[in-house]
């Protein structure tokens, strides 16, 4: 049977189970003139989303169209006369850190033209918004300019709420209109919300009904609402059916998804000044999601590197994996990281560069994709011309399908940690004696140039080592970096699932508190099933939340916690992005990004950064910042014996990724 699908939203026996055709009738909305219809199937009712989580909805939707269509990618704002959701122009000026690079978009609504607003009777256009949907594949569906008209009522009743959205596409034909846009002239949504009598908005608030929250004078206000969906339809013709099957499914999923968003919908939590200016209300409240870079300039470049590489690399695949999602988690990875470096460093990719580009290009101090794996990610970005590479411990069959210049920057090696080689290593060589005598190389932290760029992509037995890696280069410029973090590893190298943290506590996480954590036993020791519920549930809202107790107490969400808390516990200014990949290990770890660029403004400007000399580091620093390095490794290591027994059990696991490597090529290792 395959697994199973998602629950129906609505119930089918609530349907006539008639053809549209059958049910369509005259419409509320209508003036008498234009034709809007609806059916009895394009209705629901019961649902208790209140009118302003309802519009928050909205807003999140118009953004997000993608949420409807699998063939679209977003909504681009062009205008909005109310100023609520905000232009790709707009939204980059609020990414404040763009400073080195101005990125020109297409999308500018100086050409676009708003559709006048319909004469609905009983209502009031309040607020036009113009927005151009952007398909997923370009070459196959073009975009589409489409305005949007907020209604209110124009004589308000102090029991019922109506708020009315339609959408109008800039189209005058059915077949000019996209695969993905229903063959309309336009589409409504009216929502109809019946306070209880008790629960009237104009009666008095009082503290006894207030929410959960405990906010004053805010309580819960009941009632059900109704949400129906009403079409302006293109008249008939000999080859033009106005009420097709097709269009009914479409309709009909158009308003599941909508019924299902409303059923979770909620206001997001109030923010203060400064991130209510850098969170783009149109996404929804997720602090965590295109917080770094604007989704628009990842989406786009995404989209030009999938035209340009995933069909050669699909093609040409070796692994006994499905080239699928290991091409294009790359690829978007891929187009993170360049729009990521356009941000840090102001260098675009190769393409884009011209000749007064040249001299930014030399701030990019290259990159290193540790536990580099097939290699994919290193090609597209060494072909975009950013200078790195990656190595790994055992070479993948995919290296043998890139350019051998590629190639070559792909090395098969074993990481041994310094902290590692400083406590095995003895007058006879020690243990990393047996690793060049078995043929084995190995490289360690000093093999890495100070300034480069970590990648750390899936990293495994790296991740928690990744800050501590990346550190190592000079107290007051740390390598930055990137972790996307995966399986969970200690960092002798075992599997270890670290406990949640403690989000009570402030401060950095030691392992001796641990035991007397509260939150270090795992939830699911409890036994309360209905609970364990009820948090996943909150943690699925429109737009997640990251830092709910369902993700925070999961593997994932510990691993992540600590990679974090290591990384500020060493000094780091820690940031997290939720990456738009086809992946749930999705979280993605920034570390000194800020700094950096403040680094090389100042650089520019002949500036001296507080904590350094232009001409070299403050010694006492790089001292300190190695004495918490060297304590985090001795702590974290003594779950494992020590140091030394710690340092044992990785080379050992290494010696045996390596020779797994080895024996699937055919050679021979003792």
């Amino acid at each position: 049977m395959g697994r199973r699908g998602r629950a129906r939203v609505r119930d089918p026996s609530m349907l006539t189970g008639k053809p549209l055709s059958e049910t369509v009738e005259r419409s509320i909305i209508d003036n008498g003139k234009d034709g809007w219809v609806t059916s009895p199937d394009l209705k629901h009712e019961g649902l208790s989303c209140e009118p302003d989580a309802m519009h928050h909805l909205t807003n999140f939707l118009l953004g997000n169209p993608n949420m409807n269509s699998s063939h679209l990618f977003r909504a681009d704002i062009l205008y909005d006369s109310a100023g609520i959701l905000k232009t790709p122009e707009e939204k980059e000026r609020m990414f404040t850190a763009y400073t080195h690079a101005e990125v020109a978009q297409e999308g500018s609504a100086k050409s676009v033209e708003a559709a006048p607003p319909k004469d609905i009777p009983g209502f009031v256009p309040v607020r036009t918004i113009v927005r151009r949907l952007i398909p997923r594949n370009s070459t196959l569906d073009r975009r589409l300019e489409q305005t949007c008209h907020q209604y209110e009522e124009k004589e308000q009743s102090p029991s019922v709420n109506r708020s009315l959205y339609v959408y109008t596409p800039h189209y005058s034909s059915p077949k000019d209109a996209p695969f993905y846009h229903p063959v309309v002239q336009s589409l409504a949504y009216l929502y109809e919300f019946r306070y209880d009598s008790a629960d009237d908005p104009a009666s008095p608030k009082d503290e006894e009904n207030t929410k959960e929250t405990g906010e004053a004078g805010e309580r819960t206000r009941g009632g059900k609402g109704t949400l129906s969906l009403h079409i302006l339809p293109f008249p008939a013709s000999e080859d033009f059916d106005p009420f097709s099957a097709r269009l009914e499914r479409t309709l009909q999923a158009l308003l599941s998804t909508h019924v299902r968003l409303a059923r979770n919908a909620r206001l997001p939590p109030r923010l203060d000044a400064q991130e209510s200016s850098q969170t783009p209300p149109d996404e929804g409240y997720n602090p965590v999601k295109d917080n770094i870079i604007p989704r628009h300039l990842v989406q786009n470049t995404y989209s030009r590197l999938k035209l340009q590489y995933a069909s050669d690399l699909c093609r040409d695949w070796v692994e006994d994996t499905q080239p699928s999602k290991h091409v294009f988690e790359d690829l978007a990875i891929a187009a993170f990281l360049i729009e990521l470096w356009r941000n840090m460093y102001g260098v675009p990719p190769k393409a884009e560069r011209k000749d007064d580009d040249e001299h930014r290009g030399q701030n990019f101090p290259g990159f290193v994709d540790i536990a580099c794996g097939n290699g994919v990610l290193v090609y597209i970005l060494l072909m975009e011309g950013y200078e790195g590479w990656g190595f790994d411990a055992r070479r993948r069959k995919t290296w043998t399908i890139l350019p051998d210049w590629v190639q070559a920057r792909l090395r098969e090696t074993v990481y041994i940690p310094k902290p590692f080689v400083d406590a095995v290593s003895s007058p006879d060589g020690g243990l990393l004696s047996k690793l060049t005598a078995a043929g084995i190389p190995f490289h360690t932290d000093d093999d890495i140039p100070r300034d480069t760029f970590i990648i750390s992509n899936h990293a495994d037995e790296l991740t928690v080592w990744t800050p501590l890696l990346a550190a190592r280069a000079a107290a007051y410029l740390r390598r930055p970096f990137l972790s996307i973090p995966c399986c969970s590893h200690s960092l002798s190298g075992a599997k270890f699932r670290y406990p949640p943290p403690n989000t009570k506590r402030q401060g950095k996480q030691k392992r001796d508190d641990t035991s007397s954590d509260p939150m270090a036993q795992s939830s699911d020791q409890s036994g309360d099933l209905k609970a364990l519920r009820a948090a996943k549930q909150a943690s699925s809202t429109v737009t997640g939340d990251p830092n709910s107790a369902a993700v925070m107490n999961s593997t994932y969400g510990s691993l992540t916690a600590k990679t974090i808390a290591i990384a500020e516990e060493i000094g780091y200014e820690v940031e997290r992005t939720l990456l738009r990949i086809p992946s749930t290990r999705n979280m993605g770890i920034i570390g000194d990004r800020k700094r950096t660029i403040e680094r090389l403004r100042r650089l520019a400007t002949g500036e001296k950064m507080a904590e350094e000399g232009l001409d070299g580091a403050n010694a006492d620093q790089i001292e300190t910042i190695e004495d918490i390095a060297r304590e985090i490794v001795r702590r974290e290591c003594a779950r494992d014996g020590g140091i030394e027994e710690a340092a044992k059990i990785w080379i050992e696991r290494a010696k045996g990724l390596f020779h797994v490597g080895a024996r699937r090529r055919g050679i021979g290792h003792d």
